[in-house]
């Protein structure tokens, strides 16, 4: 998932750029898995594996409020590299060390605005 080529501030930036455009939560997750897809083919990355990196990173993104810190979701990108893509358990890590609230579910990005 991360690699020296992925900048995870401009990265969230994006991300947050993204969900501002949707009215609704389905729109917004859909814009911001827009944007990851053109990051990562911009990363000029093998489109085979865009499906999949696009998901489990929007997913996690979604774990986060877009006041976050863009070091806070570095720490979560890691942890799914370290996870081998298992959201479920980033997420319940990412609320186990109290870096995103105890409620946070990978939706709460998209239904914060």
């Amino acid at each position: 998932m991360l690699d020296r080529h992925v900048n995870v501030a401009q990265l969230w930036r994006l991300a947050c750029d993204a969900v501002r455009k949707g009215e609704k939560w389905g729109q917004r997750k859909k814009s911001v898995s827009d944007a990851m897809e053109s990051y990562y083919t911009q990363l000029r990355r093998d489109k085979r594996g865009t499906k999949q990196w696009v998901a489990a990173v929007v997913d996690v993104l979604g774990f986060f409020d877009p006041s976050a810190d863009w070091r806070a979701v570095e720490v979560g990108l890691q942890m799914l590299d370290q996870a081998d893509g298992d959201v479920t358990g980033v997420g319940a890590e990412l609320q186990r060390l109290e870096i995103v609230p105890a409620s946070s579910t990978k939706n709460s990005l998209f239904k914060s605005v």
